[in-house]
């Protein structure tokens, strides 16, 4: 099977009106991205949460109080190929990892992207946002090597960033409610003892250190998940 990349997804979805967090209180919302801004929609309401055209990979947070996102420099109307993505160290300006609320207020700058001594350490693009169950560290990727991204934890109460494993696609088991809640899913691109190289999905504890169980090839993480579910092992 070949290699999958999962990323957040993007819709083209146009954003009018406006609503105060009163308003969504026990309704289900929904994030996308159009034009670059970052645009929140809750039931018949929606609304657009930023305005300057250079936005994406929006998620919501476990509290559904937040909107993160992605900041790039540039305009999301330029062709990607004025900035390479694919390298930390070939961005115009740094990329920009940033919140706002739901109700638009209170935009603000979680992390910014910067080169690293080393691929593992430079961050940009903050693809793939994940939470962990109680919403306290966001998981995602960044560009690192030429056959592997980077998976990287970000702590919000102190706002720090640190490198975990490379990854080019990974799941967190939060919605578990067995001893898998919160272990990491992730594809590694690993390389045989006498030659060729594989890319298969591995099972790790929910810091990243420990490798528990190779999971196998599959084309993406929801392949991984139908497997999951039919096992019954994600429930206790």
């Amino acid at each position: 099977m070949a290699a999958g990349v999962l990323l957040a997804p993007i819709a083209a979805l146009v954003a009018i009106g406006c609503f105060t967090s009163d308003a969504v209180a026990g309704a289900r919302l929904r994030v996308a991205v159009e034009n670059g801004n970052v645009v929140l929609f809750t039931g018949n309401n929606r609304k657009t949460l930023t305005s300057q055209q250079r936005d994406s990979e929006a998620v919501i947070s476990p509290d559904q109080q937040w909107v993160i996102y992605t900041r790039s420099a540039k305009p999301a109307s330029k062709s990607p190929d004025e900035d390479d993505s694919g390298d930390c160290t070939a961005l115009s300006a740094p990329d920009e990892l940033r919140r706002v609320r739901i109700d638009g207020a209170g935009d603000e700058l979680l992390i910014r992207g910067h080169a690293g001594s080393e691929p593992s350490q430079a961050l940009c693009a903050f693809q793939n946002k994940q939470f962990s169950a109680d919403g306290e560290t966001l998981f995602f990727l960044s560009p690192a090597w030429a056959t592997s991204s980077a998976l990287h934890a970000f702590t919000l109460k102190s706002r720090t960033a640190r490198y975990v494993m490379p990854a080019n696609d990974f799941a967190i088991l939060s919605w578990c409610t067995s001893d898998l809640k919160d272990s990491i899913v992730a594809q590694q691109h690993r390389y045989l003892r006498f030659g060729g190289s594989f890319d298969w999905y591995w099972l790790f504890d929910a810091s990243g250190a420990k490798e528990i169980a190779p999971v196998g090839e599959f084309d993406s993480f929801d392949a991984v998940k139908a497997d999951l579910d039919a096992s019954g092992q994600c429930a206790s």
